[in-house]
């Protein structure tokens, strides 16, 4: 008899292991499908970025000359989509900061600019040269594919040079580089941060490298392998 209630005994604790072994591997599914779905949800989310802030111009010697500047539908409304693996999707309009930027840049940069509305010179203009900017190339990273602590994004830019007749001068590239922490803004804003200070620092490379190529290029014409890379 007593041997029958230490079997019952022995079975009761059986099912009752059983049991709790269903129990926990349910309770480790029920975590495993919640990180899932909360993986599922950053893969499928997408941040949309305006880049905006404050831009200052940088401070160079004015070009006694009138430029010509074409702006493409494509510079100016400028937007960049990727999908990255972890962090979901971005899209980044840096378009309306960038233009606004060159504006003011090139304003500073020469005694007088105009904007056209084609990339060629036109019978009568009265310009000594026209600046065609592009953006060439843009790029960022986030820290789950960088694994470091901040944001990094880089522009390329390249400026064609056509003189007054329309000869093309040759082309200019600059990479503009920026960076912001990730622990100081989320991560649309930290993307758009590094993307204002790449802007920021192309720019302040035009005014340095670019302006007195051009300078050079007005005095004497005949000189552009001092501009073509």
């Amino acid at each position: 008899m007593q041997e029958l209630v230490v079997n019952y005994q022995r079975g009761q604790r059986t099912k009752c292991l059983e049991l709790l072994f269903k129990i926990k591997a349910m309770r480790i599914l029920s975590v495993s499908a919640a990180l899932a779905l909360v993986m599922l949800q950053a893969g499928c989310l997408t941040r949309s970025v305006t880049v905006a802030g404050s831009l200052p111009t940088p401070l160079v010697q004015r070009i006694p000359a009138s430029i010509g500047i074409y702006y493409s539908e494509e510079f100016k409304s400028f937007e960049h989509k990727e999908a990255l693996p972890e962090s979901g999707s971005y899209r980044i309009d840096l378009g309306g900061q960038n233009l606004d930027f060159f504006r003011n840049l090139l304003g500073a940069m020469f005694a007088e600019v105009i904007e056209v509305n084609q990339p060629s010179v036109q019978e009568g203009d009265n310009l000594d040269a026209i600046l065609i900017p592009e953006i060439v190339k843009y790029g960022f990273l986030v820290p789950t594919v960088s694994t470091l602590t901040f944001f990094e994004a880089s522009i390329e830019y390249q400026i064609t040079v056509l003189d007054r007749s329309g000869k093309d001068l040759g082309q200019l590239r600059i990479v503009g580089y920026g960076k912001a922490e990730g622990a100081m803004f989320g991560s649309g804003e930290a993307v758009g941060e590094a993307t204002m200070l790449a802007i920021r620092d192309g720019g302040a490379r035009i005014a340095t490298e670019l302006s007195p190529r051009i300078a050079a290029l007005l005095a004497d014409p005949e000189e552009t392998k001092g501009l073509a890379q």
